[in-house]
């Protein structure tokens, strides 16, 4: 269990919690994929949990007990999630009770409320690329009676070309406490619009740090989610909790591409196959064709858990056991259509022609669907202090998944799925010393495919990820076995330092069967799902941290190796290889090292006093380089290592108005966390040959900002 205070989440003075998470906590490292800093892929030991639809989703992520992966694929959007409303944020490993997709572990947000803080609070802070952001919370407690409201919102150009954004969220909770009972009613509200660029060839951007390949590309979220929870005590030892909550998600998606739509000679526009459609060839070869691609998700949740705790002895040994219900229903309207357009060659914007491809024939085809899911999780965990030295945990939760599609259009997305599996755990901690505890764990995990990955699931029609989908074969669900052991500890050094040292070491593996992965289409821009075997995380996590009445510092160290323990055939036909050999396909033999997951990540910092007043601090990431997208055989070579170093100070001016500065990425590190290969001859008129397209992180960022407390 990996523990983030509110205290250490405002210390890095950052808008969103993935982003406190990738500068302090072991083994989280963020991913630039879509080309914007609201919207990180977060990675958890080679685990995600992401924006993106259609990337395998290892990770599940609760805010106040509530599942916040998406009904549709399970994608987290951290943009909804208020950082300054987070009273902690804790990584589980190896617990089945936080069920479905849980396979590297449980991202827990526990929020505040007004029995948690008391104040006022409002921050506000400009600086580089027009960068504008305001937050403010307020709790208050009378008698019984407690409220608490956050809002956020933030806004700027962005770092490269078309990825400006705005950023608007709402959190409030309004409780009651009394003898026996505490009840909470909380709303949360966010209405985001990005612009994701993605990933640009690299031959554009060693010209052009700013460079984007076709645009537009714009992500437009709404969220809205209710949530009523209460505890009771009726007895001693005993415990009830109860929630009901209903989410309503909603993303509109704009995305330009390129397109296998060409002049052959023919009054009507061909496929890449030299086929002919129903597209009438107005330009006659005359203009470079485009795509923009446009998909709306409408996705409605409503769920609701019953947990009973016991802590009764059992024979004079102290006991906790822990029993739940948890049931979850999501119902998902997405639609999808093509539209035919112009790529104009200064900008590589394309602008639409009003004129649909529905085609029966096409690669691509207009698309409007219903999906349903329903998730039922029955659960539970005893631990026992067998000694005062000696606890044993054992438990495990049944899992039920039902995925239904009603094609709406015509009747080849038909279909239903059911997923059942149950998932034991078994562990043990045991006090070393007074100060060490030593601990050991076995767990299992599964995944049920989403309602994307089970309608784009077949090779010969592949779709674009996040957009289209076909009628394709079952998938299986992935199951997952754990182990993790180490040692934990704090200990004092009063003749060196007057504070307190916490620490832990330790090692996991983690094995995936019949992993999920998404893999690209021979068609330029379209993919397809595909179970790939089995396959293997494992690893080294350390840290280390000190903390005195002035002085807060840590480092921590996490090696993932990332492989591949079956021989697979996978899909990449930009792969260089694959063209060589004449392929479309990569054959991956066992050991191969998986893409984008860095192997090494190494995090330190610190926040010291210089006087009551003033304060500084800095914090260092490092990561290694990761292998290429759609290079699992391991022939063209990881992306460069990288390191950024950011420094912050503040002054307390008066007791209640602080005044405060930051320098992210000091020395202009334009990290490369993310590439893939792209077919070079997609644009004509661009002599590109590099096969590598790639996500650059941002450049040096000046902020300053002022901050009123009461």
């Amino acid at each position: 269990m990996i523990v983030t205070t509110a205290r250490e989440i405002a210390d890095t003075r950052q808008f969103d919690i993935s982003g406190a998470l990738d500068r302090s906590t072991p083994g989280v490292s963020t991913d630039d994929v879509l080309g914007n800093p609201f919207s990180p892929q977060v990675d958890f030991r080679g685990f995600v949990a992401s924006p993106v639809s259609g990337t395998p989703e290892g990770l599940a992520v609760y805010q106040n007990g509530v599942r916040i992966n998406e009904a549709y694929g399970d994608t987290v959007n951290w943009d909804l999630i208020p950082t300054v409303a987070i009273d902690r944020s804790v990584i589980v490993t190896g617990n089945p009770l936080f069920g479905l997709n849980a396979l590297g572990g449980a991202v827990v947000l526990d929020m505040k409320n007004g029995f948690t803080y008391q104040g006022f609070d409002l921050d506000g802070r400009l600086g580089s690329r027009n960068r504008r952001q305001t937050t403010m919370q307020y709790g208050v407690l009378q008698g019984d009676f407690a409220s608490y409201l956050a809002v956020e919102a933030a806004g700027d150009s962005g770092y490269r070309k078309y990825s400006g954004s705005q950023v608007r969220r709402l959190y409030g909770d309004i409780g009651y406490r009394g003898d026996s009972a505490e009840v909470h009613f909380t709303l949360g509200l966010a209405q985001n619009r990005f612009g994701v660029s993605g990933p640009a060839p690299v031959d554009l951007v060693n010209n052009d740090t700013s460079a984007i390949y076709t645009t537009p590309q714009t992500n437009k979220n709404t969220l809205s989610q209710y949530d009523l929870n209460a505890t009771f005590t009726p007895a001693p030892n005993w415990k009830i909790l109860t929630d009901v909550h209903y989410r309503a998600f909603d993303q509109a998606h704009v995305d330009g591409n390129t397109t296998d739509l060409n002049s052959c000679g023919q009054p009507t526009l061909c496929d890449g196959n030299g086929n002919s459609t129903y597209l009438p060839d107005i330009f006659q070869g005359a203009a470079n064709l485009g795509v923009i691609d446009r998909t709306w998700t409408r996705s409605r949740t409503v769920g609701g858990t019953v947990q009973i705790e016991n802590t009764d002895k059992i024979y004079s040994m102290p006991n906790k056991f822990t029993f739940g219900v948890n049931y979850e229903h999501g119902w998902t309207n997405f639609s999808a259509d093509e539209e035919v357009g112009v790529l104009n060659p200064g900008d590589l914007s394309i602008t639409g022609l009003g004129m649909l491809n529905i085609d029966p024939t096409a690669d691509v085809q207009t698309v409007h669907l219903n999906a349903a899911n329903s998730y039922l999780g029955v659960y539970g965990l005893d631990a026992l202090d067998v000694t005062d030295k000696l606890t044993v945990t054992a438990g495990g939760r049944f899992n039920y998944a039902a995925i239904t599609l009603y094609d709406l259009v015509g009747t080849s997305l038909n279909g239903s799925s059911v997923y059942t599996h149950f998932n034991p755990t078994i562990g043990t901690s045991y006090k070393l010393t007074p100060e060490v505890t030593g601990y050991a764990n076995y767990s299992e995990a599964n995944r049920a495919p989403t309602p994307l990955e089970l309608g784009c699931a077949n090779p010969n029609q592949p779709c674009l990820i996040d957009n289209f989908l076909v009628s394709d074969p079952p998938l299986k669900q992935v199951v997952t076995h754990s182990i993790e052991t180490g040692l934990r500890g704090q200990m004092r050094l009063p003749q060196l330092l007057p504070g307190r040292f916490e620490w832990n070491a330790g090692v996991y593996r983690t094995t995936n069967f019949n992993d999920i992965l998404s893999v690209p289409s021979v068609v330029t821009g379209l993919g397809y799902f595909t179970n790939a075997g089995t396959t293997q995380r494992q690893g080294i996590e350390t840290a280390i941290r000190y903390k005195d009445e002035k002085l807060t510092t840590y480092i921590n160290y996490t090696l993932t190796d990332a492989t591949f323990r079956s021989q697979i055939l996978l899909g990449s036909p930009n792969n260089p290889e694959a063209i060589a050999l004449g392929s479309s396909s990569i054959l991956v033999e066992p050991g191969s090292h998986m893409s984008s997951i860095a192997k090494h990540r190494l995090k330190a910092g610190f926040d010291y006093s210089i006087t009551p007043e003033w304060k500084i601090g800095a914090d260092l990431v490092y990561t290694a380089g990761a292998w290429v997208r759609g290079d699992e055989i391991n022939a063209y070579g990881t992306l460069s290592p990288y390191a950024t170093v950011n420094l912050r100070t503040s002054y307390q001016v008066t007791k209640n108005f602080q005044i405060y500065g930051l320098i992210d990425n000091v020395g202009d590190t334009r990290t490369r966390n993310f590439a893939t290969f792209y077919n070079t001859t997609a644009i004509p008129f661009l002599d590109m040959t590099n096969p590598r397209q790639t996500s650059l992180g941002p450049p040096t960022g000046f902020y300053g900002g002022a901050k009123v407390t009461f």
